[in-house]
C-alpha cells in the first residue's frame, strides 16, 4: 500500500558518545516541510585514445551541502529550536555531531549528520501563516535506515 506524509517527524539528538548514531531523538512539533536531499556523484572522465566515445566512472558524491526544514512558528517551536541549538553547540565543543532522524511510518528513518541554522526572519504576508524556514548544514547523510520514531521532549 501506498504510504503518505501523514504523521512524519523531524527528530534531533547529539550523539552520546563521538562518532555512534544515538538511538533517540527528541521530536520538534509542527514540521510543514522537510526538503529532500539527493547525493549526486561527480563523473569522472576515464577516456582514453582508442575510446570512440567518452567514458565516466562515478566519483565523490554531493548533498550540495545546505538543507531546509520549515516549521509553522510558535513560542513553543523557539524554545525547542533554541533547545536543539544550544545542545548542538556544546556537543561540537566536546567533538559530539548533531543527528537528525526523518521518521517516515511504515517506511524507516533518514538519518544525516547537521550543523542547525538560526531561526531567521520569515517572509511575511497578510492573512497568512508564519512560516519559519530554517537553512542547515549537512556533515555528513547516512540515508535510510530501521525506524527510530522521535519522541516528544
Amino acid at each position: 500500500m501506498d504510504l503518505s506524509t501523514i504523521d512524519v517527524k523531524f527528530g534531533w539528538a547529539v550523539e552520546e558518545t563521538a562518532g555512534t548514531k544515538p538511538k533517540a531523538f527528541t521530536w520538534i512539533k509542527r514540521c510543514s516541510k522537510i526538503a529532500g536531499i539527493n547525493v549526486t556523484k561527480d563523473k569522472i572522465d576515464v577516456s582514453c585514445f582508442e575510446d570512440k566515445i567518452k567514458q565516466y566512472i562515478a566519483g565523490v558524491g554531493d548533498t550540495g551541502g545546505d538543507w531546509n526544514l520549515n516549521f509553522n512558528g510558535s513560542t513553543d517551536f523557539v524554545t525547542a529550536w533554541n533547545a536543539l541549538l544550544d545542545a548542538s553547540l556544546e556537543g561540537k565543543a566536546a567533538g559530539k555531531a548533531t543527528w537528525a532522524d526523518i521518521y517516515i511510518p511504515g517506511f524507516g528513518s533518514y538519518f544525516l549528520k547537521f550543523e542547525p541554522g538560526e531561526i531567521p526572519m520569515p517572509d511575511l504576508e497578510p492573512g497568512s501563516k508564519l512560516d519559519i524556514q530554517i537553512s542547515n548544514v549537512i556533515n555528513e547523510y547516512d540515508g535510510l535506515g530501521e525506524s527510530i520514531e522521535p519522541v516528544a521532549a
